[in-house]
């Protein structure tokens, strides 16, 4: 992924610490919390205030997805941009993580069809155990 790219086809000026922010999203495949987004990027690179304006940001312009688990803080992923139309999580119960999913397979459309209903977004969350934990017999 360009982030640089990505953030202009959505709007937004590609600064330095936006393309940082947004790079660390794209690799980490899994929703961060703030905190393990500085840790990512170094004590030095910017400032917690920074971060979470770059964050509200990237969520408004669609290119990333904020997600409460049940905890304090909130968690990040990348979005797929305003025209995202579904996303799938994993948490798992025992050590917190969480884990995107592919939604290949959410057919919105399909599910509401008969309804009569438009979904415009969806967000759908799976709870339970994680492999590495049922590995570990955490």
């Amino acid at each position: 992924m360009d982030a640089q790219e990505t953030l202009r086809r959505a709007g937004v000026e590609p600064t330095t610490h936006r393309v940082q922010v947004l790079d660390c999203l794209a690799r980490a495949g899994r929703a961060l919390t703030p905190q393990e987004i500085l840790d990512l990027l170094g004590p030095s690179r910017m400032n917690r205030v920074t971060l979470y304006r770059i964050l509200d940001l990237l969520q408004e312009s669609g290119l990333a997805l904020r997600h409460n688990a049940g905890e304090r803080a909130f968690r990040y992923c990348l979005g797929q941009g305003r025209t995202a139309q579904g996303h799938c999580h994993f948490h798992c119960t025992r050590c917190g993580r969480l884990q995107c999913l592919p939604a290949q397979d959410l057919d919105l459309e399909a599910m509401t069809r008969d309804l009569g209903l438009r979904v415009d977004h969806a967000e759908i969350h799976f709870h339970g155990v994680c492999a590495d934990c049922l590995r570990h017999g955490d």
